[in-house]
Order: structure tokens, then sequence, then C-alpha cells
């Protein structure tokens, strides 16, 4: 009977690691980015921003991404991933220092931190895919403490300049186009 209690005692001392980590997000959050603490998400505005340095991308472009505060609040941990408009999630970070990639679908689609001291702002570089994958939006969940956190706080939409560059190569051709009409008719006359 001793055994089966020091059985439990182990089994149940385990279990305080399947709720979150301080070294980072688990995978169980890929999909909801929800990490695996035992309190629901917060439904106040948040007291953290993403802010980009470019918001439309092209071919291999390279976007800073910044998760910070936007109070006194500091965060200690996070989840941050880069999502295409139908939710695939779009690989491309870069690690820095204190963080680790959270393989959700494919390599460096999602970074975590790896320790939780309080931070004011990490910024991670993300490469844009080479080709086309429509516009992006960057999500991040900010843990303040254990049972305060906000999940998928939204960046400014990163516009696919491949979606929308029909027009800026249409309106200089028409341009040139026009110019030659207009020369080759003064010409004539």
């Amino acid at each position: 009977m001793e055994l089966v209690y020091l059985q439990l005692l182990i089994l149940l001392s385990c279990c305080y690691y399947v709720h979150g980590k301080p070294e980072g997000a688990l995978p169980g959050a890929c999909d909801t980015m929800v990490p695996g603490h035992s309190a629901p998400a917060q439904n106040s505005p948040p007291p953290f921003q993403i802010t980009l340095d470019k918001t439309s991308y092209g071919g291999s472009d390279v976007i800073a991404v910044t998760l910070s505060k936007n109070s006194t609040n500091k965060f200690k941990g996070y989840l941050i991933q880069a999502r295409n408009q139908d939710g695939t999630k779009i690989p491309g970070f870069e690690l820095i220092q204190n963080s680790k990639f959270l393989q959700c679908n494919n390599p460096n689609d999602a970074v975590t931190h790896t320790e939780a001291s309080p931070k004011d702002s990490v910024t991670f570089n993300f490469t844009a895919p080479a080709k086309s994958r429509g516009n992006i939006t960057i999500f991040a969940t900010a843990v303040e403490k254990t049972a305060t956190f906000w999940v998928k706080i939204p960046s400014e939409t990163i516009i696919d300049k491949a979606t929308t560059g029909a027009a800026s190569t249409i309106l200089p051709n028409v341009v040139v186009v026009t110019f030659a009409v207009f020369c080759k008719y003064l010409s004539q006359h």
C-alpha cells in the first residue's frame, strides 16, 4: 500500500509541469496560443502591444517584430507566431537571447521564452516568405504572471505586395504608353 501512495505522490508531483513552464510554451499551445496555466485568459485590453518596422512585404523582406509593454506591466512569458489570413502558421523567425523555437507545423514558425524574468520588450526578426503567402498578422500571447495572461494579441496586418502589386506596376506602364502616344501625336502634327 505504501508503494501505491509513493507512486501517486510521484505522479502528482509531475503534474505541475503539465500546466505551463517558466521555460516557455508547450507544444499544446501551438493552435490556440493558450498557455497551459490553470486560469482563463484576460478579457480586458492587453497592456502589451506588437509593433512592426514594416507593414508590407515582398520576397524575403526582414521585418522587426517587437512585443512590448504599453503600461507599467511587464511580462514574464510570451509565445509569438505569424499567421496568414486563413490561419496558416508562417515560418521565418530568428532566435534572440533567452528564446527558443516552439515548432508547431514547421521549423521556426513560433518563438517562446526560455526563462521567466520580467521583460519590458523583446524584438525578433521575421523573414517574410520568398513567395506570396497572403497578408500576415503577428500574434502574441503575453504572460504577466501564471494566472494573468492575454492571448492572441494582434499586430497590424502585414500586406503582401504580390497580391496588391498589380496596381503599382500598371500605372507606370499606362503613363509610359500614354506619353509615347502623345509624343507620336505631336511629331505627326
